[in-house]
């Protein structure tokens, strides 16, 4: 059987955020998602699913690095009841970069002034509040570790459940966007939520597609990784 290995790698990802008005230090920029998989149906997924990967960004002035935000992170988490997993991340909103501390799956929001403030303690400022005042659709990268394992020839799963296949190019957003509508067109099933991403593996980069599908099978990725070397090999 397959054992899980660790990577680090990016996902690119399109969703829409809010801005959270409570629980947060005072005027400070915070938004969150709390519909993490757009293209999967929400009837059927698990309330607890949905509860572990809703994500908060903690949008700080400066760009800060990945590097920093582990070391702050690992500190911070020797003194919480419940360990968060926080991640470097980018955004564009309001037609510009910014930069967060993504947080996913807190369990306890009043936590979360005390895990601001710590932050602060290590060196983090965060962005002043801004006006949103209606949900907007983002696009957004994460840079995170990933513990996953080999399921099939070039098929990866985590711990989480999610799905990974892997193809042989580099995908930008907007012409991902476009594969993935006519991919999706053309499967009988196609009630499953996808996003872009690359693993740091084996020395090189590895371009993968993230499926979100609770119980998919082998069989059935493979149809749609098949289906996204189509529109691979028509575009490029």
């Amino acid at each position: 059987m397959a054992k899980y290995f660790e990577v680090t790698g990016n996902i690119n990802k399109e969703e829409t955020i809010h801005v959270l008005n409570e629980y947060k230090l005072k005027n400070t920029f915070i938004v969150i998602n709390n519909e993490p998989y757009p293209g999967y149906h929400y009837h059927k997924i698990d309330a607890r699913m949905v509860e572990l990967n809703t994500t908060i960004f903690l949008i700080t002035r400066q760009r800060a690095t990945w590097a920093s935000i582990i070391r702050a992170t690992e500190k911070i988490n020797k003194f919480l009841e419940e360990p968060i997993d926080a991640s470097f991340s980018n955004l564009r909103l309001f037609n510009v970069p910014h930069y967060a501390i993504r947080i996913k799956g807190l369990k306890n929001m009043d936590e979360l002034e005390t895990i601001q403030n710590a932050y602060q303690e290590e060196g983090f400022e965060f962005m002043k509040n801004k006006r949103m005042t209606k949900p907007k659709t983002v696009f957004f990268k994460v840079k995170r570790f990933f513990d996953i394992k080999e399921i099939a020839d070039g098929i990866y799963e985590d711990k989480e459940g999610m799905a990974y296949i892997v193809v042989d190019k580099k995908i930008e957003w907007e012409m991902f966007r476009k594969m993935t509508m006519n991919v999706k067109r053309n499967l009988s099933d196609n009630n499953f939520d996808v996003v872009n991403a690359a693993f740091y593996m084996n020395h090189t980069l590895v371009d993968v597609i993230r499926i979100f599908k609770p119980g998919i099978t082998i069989d059935s990725l493979n149809e749609i990784r098949d289906m996204y070397q189509k529109e691979i090999n028509k575009y490029f």
